[in-house]
């Protein structure tokens, strides 16, 4: 199956495939164990943070080797990419859809870029995910401050350049913003389901993301795949936190052991519980 089949039966079906951050083999352990289990078509993802750390051609094959292994659809997503070269390390490494993320450029320089990003992309029979706007966080952690509603508001995606971004461009799929933001805040921001769907309406063709998958509520997130048409939820920063507070407690536990493979487990099982109940509330399970 090609992930853009994969999409269009989600968007079909009203359900989203999770996109999971992976920086190391054991986050990508658990989420692969968490989709076999649940018979849940999955995204790999790796920024270009994370996909210096671990080679991109490593994540790939990985990825296959485990796609193979567990009998299950894994694809991979170059996630916020900001240049035209990091996105050739993702189109030359052979991942299945690429992310340019020009939302720090101006909207001129982003739209020629992500016309090369997506001729370079389309000529490999591979998906290109585009982004504008930029959101008012750009880290995945946990804030102790709270975002006002009026700071959030002033990111909000505009319906119509959205539609003339994409006609432009021919890209796949749209990351856009309506209340979306990276990162677990004290009260996570509300989302603007009004906006997701006029945004949904101008663009029928394209397929919808939604970043800053973290911290949301359940209901919400599900209004967005139901209501919004979003295919594709990415998560983060609550697989980090599993990751990290598990992994002190376990070293704490574990003040004498040396291999890691034996203090790693839990931490794992942390990790595949997140991602568990995402693959549960986006709808995914038993999809493949």
């Amino acid at each position: 199956m090609h992930v853009k089949e994969l999409f269009a039966k989600a968007h079909h079906e009203k359900f989203a495939i999770g996109a999971f951050n992976v920086a190391n083999i054991e986050t990508m352990r658990a989420i692969v164990e968490a989709a076999a289990e649940l018979a849940s078509p999955v995204l790999i993802e790796s920024s270009p943070g994370e996909t210096k750390w671990m080679g991109a051609r490593n994540v790939i094959s990985v990825a296959r080797n485990f796609s193979s292994e567990y009998g299950i659809p894994i694809f991979v997503n170059l996630d916020h990419a900001e240049t035209f070269d990091e996105c050739m390390v993702g189109i030359e490494a052979g991942y299945d859809l690429i992310h340019f993320d020009g939302s720090a450029l101006s909207y001129k320089e982003n739209m020629e870029i992500t016309k090369k990003v997506v001729s370079e992309a389309h000529a490999k029979d591979l998906m290109v995910e585009a982004e504008i706007d930029r959101m008012a966080r750009k880290s995945s952690e946990v804030y102790k401050e709270q975002i006002t509603i009026e700071e959030l508001k002033k990111t909000f995606s505009d319906p119509q350049k959205v539609r003339e971004f994409v006609q432009a461009t021919n890209v796949d799929t749209m990351a856009t913003l309506f209340g979306n933001i990276h990162g677990i805040f004290p009260t996570q921001p509300p989302l603007d389901i009004g906006l997701l769907q006029k945004i949904c309406e101008v663009i029928p063709d394209t397929f919808l993301s939604l970043h800053g998958g973290s911290g949301i509520p359940d209901s919400q997130v599900q209004q967005a795949i139901k209501i919004g048409g979003v295919v594709k939820v990415n998560i983060n920063t609550e697989m980090r936190l599993a990751f990290r507070q598990t992994l002190e407690k376990t070293l704490q536990e574990n003040t004498k052991e040396l291999a890691m493979y034996k203090v790693l487990p839990p931490v794992i099982d942390a990790v595949k519980g997140v991602v568990r109940k995402k693959i549960k509330i986006f709808g995914s399970a038993n999809k493949i």
